[in-house]
């Protein structure tokens, strides 16, 4: 009984860490070090807002052209790293962010002009 209450304790123990390791070793936090939460959610804003800056542009270009709705036609939605830089961290958390903010950038700026009648889809 005493033996199998061990084996039983160290499998949930090797089970959680089996689980939480991923999470630690995601680039999330790890590319940041020591650095606090509010640092990440800086560079997560600054992602972002340089994405929606891009988007809202493009998308604006796109209505007035007539061209479709297409978000992926640009290269730099693509790319993902327009004024990425090395202190920031992980890129590719930093292009996850820029393309949601891209997203954001590109519909407001496309349905601006829709919406004005500019160009009808």
């Amino acid at each position: 009984m005493r033996r199998t209450s061990h084996v039983l304790r160290a499998g949930l123990l090797a089970a959680a860490v089996a689980i939480t390791a991923p999470a630690c070793a995601s680039g999330y936090y790890a590319s940041y070090g020591y650095r606090g939460q509010r640092d990440v959610r800086q560079y997560e804003r600054v992602a972002y807002d340089n994405g929606y800056r891009e988007g809202i542009e493009h998308g604006g270009h796109d209505a007035r052209d007539r061209r479709d709705y297409r978000v992926d036609r640009d290269r730099d939605y693509r790319r993902g790293d327009e004024g990425y830089r090395r202190e920031y961290g992980d890129r590719d958390f930093y292009r996850e962010a820029f393309r949601r903010g891209y997203e954001a950038g590109y519909r407001a700026g496309f349905q601006q002009y829709a919406r004005r009648g500019d160009w009808r889809r």
